[in-house]
């Protein structure tokens, strides 16, 4: 009895592992997904789960053919940071002829507001990946946003608890003195 009863166990282990494999997704890839019609917050979530960058998740994504608003949408809903997928959609728009006109400033702004995010927080973020200050301006009043002319960015400090003025330390000491940290014009 014992032996039958060892050899059911080791059976059910070697089942379990079995089934477990087979239900990793091991070859699935982004345009695989894209392909056989996933959801793109799911193709998303699948890339980063298989140790993608989002960069590389939206590369593929949009090589396969996906809808550059559907995954920009898809993208701000798993979290992706505004600025860096304003940045990388501009960037991508601006290299590709197919996307030139379907992804620029204005309406990567219109899609992050369609989806509740602040008109002030698109267009910080909006400058902060590198768009011009009057072209935010523009994009804010075609959204719609009352006194769009009067926005003012004001990029971000340094982090919390950094003292003013003291620069970084250098390993071997660095030495010489100085004259403390120099300020930025501000505009």
């Amino acid at each position: 009895m014992r032996n039958v009863m060892k050899n059911l166990v080791s059976r059910s282990v070697v089942i379990i592992f079995l089934l477990l494999l087979g239900a990793w997704p091991v070859g699935a890839t982004v345009p695989g997904d894209i392909a056989a019609g996933l959801p793109l917050d799911r193709v998303i979530a699948n890339g980063l789960g298989a140790g993608l960058t989002m960069e590389a998740i939206l590369g593929q994504a949009l090589d396969a053919g996906a809808n550059p608003e559907k995954l920009f949408k898809a993208a701000v809903a798993q979290g992706g940071d505004l600025s860096r997928l304003f940045k990388y959609f501009l960037d991508r728009c601006a290299a590709d002829p197919k996307l030139r006109e379907t992804c620029g400033a204005c309406p990567l702004m219109k899609w992050a507001k369609e989806i509740g995010k602040d008109a002030v927080e698109i267009a910080n973020a909006m400058m902060a990946a590198g768009s011009e200050l009057q072209q935010v301006r523009d994009c804010l009043a075609s959204m719609g946003l009352p006194n769009a002319e009067t926005y003012a960015y004001t990029p971000p400090g340094p982090p919390p608890g950094a003292p003013f003025g003291v620069g970084p330390t250098f390993p071997g000491g660095g030495g010489g003195g100085g004259g403390g940290g120099v300020a930025s014009p501000s505009f």
